[in-house]
């Protein structure tokens, strides 16, 4: 099955459930509305970088898209172009990797991620999907949104590389024409950190294909 995140206006995140709850306990961080905190104080979100805790891909356009994993042999092949690659950001791997849409920090619950998968109904007859492998809903119109997906890696800390890309031809744009792939190389300790949010990172693919035309 092809893994995919759809995303909000916030972005996509990349993190680990228990190096998450256990930098919250640390910190004595009882909020749940983790993303306003992540991003009004820059103290904690400096603490999350450097420790390898929360990695944001902020800034992107509001789309579908591909999540490869190259350490499990997963690629793009010749009908896509690579168009950005940043590297070495810290992350601290416990217990499997999340790939998420940076909204689900909105309001941070770590009971909606349940060993047993749980579907519920809410506002608008909307219907949910949680487990702690996958979480997505079905929108009005029939489409089922994917909001977080769950990658079983090895515990430890990792250099992470994102790289982007996008479909060579893109005929159809309700398909999903872009990606990101991931690679981890495992370290250990982290000597330095880079901050995904300097002006110095172009995440967005979208815009990077746009200044092109």
């Amino acid at each position: 099955m092809e893994r995919y995140i759809d995303t909000s206006e916030y972005g996509i995140c990349i993190w680990s459930m228990g190096t998450v709850t256990g930098f919250l306990k640390n910190e004595r961080i009882r909020s749940n509305k983790l993303l306003a905190l992540f991003q009004k104080n820059k103290k904690v979100f400096l603490k999350l970088v450097q420790n390898g805790v929360w990695i944001p891909i902020p800034q992107i356009d509001s789309e579908s898209y591909f999540i490869k994993i190259k350490n499990l042999g997963e690629g793009f092949d010749d009908q896509w172009e690579q168009v950005l690659e940043y590297g070495d950001f810290n992350l601290e791997i416990t217990d499997g990797l999340w790939i998420s849409d940076t909204g689900s920090f909105l309001k941070f619950d770590e009971q909606t991620y349940p060993e047993e998968g749980h579907e519920y109904e809410a506002a608008f007859g909307i219907k949910h999907y949680d487990s702690n492998k996958e979480r997505w809903y079905i929108t009005l119109n029939g489409c089922k949104i994917y909001s977080d997906v769950w990658v079983d890696m090895p515990s430890g800390k990792y250099l992470l590389t994102i790289r982007g890309y996008a479909r060579k031809e893109i005929t159809d744009k309700k398909a999903v024409n872009y990606g990101y792939q991931f690679e981890l190389k495992e370290v250990n300790v982290f000597e330095s950190f880079n901050n995904p949010r300097e002006d110095k990172y172009n995440f967005n693919i979208g815009s990077i294909l746009r200044k092109r035309s």
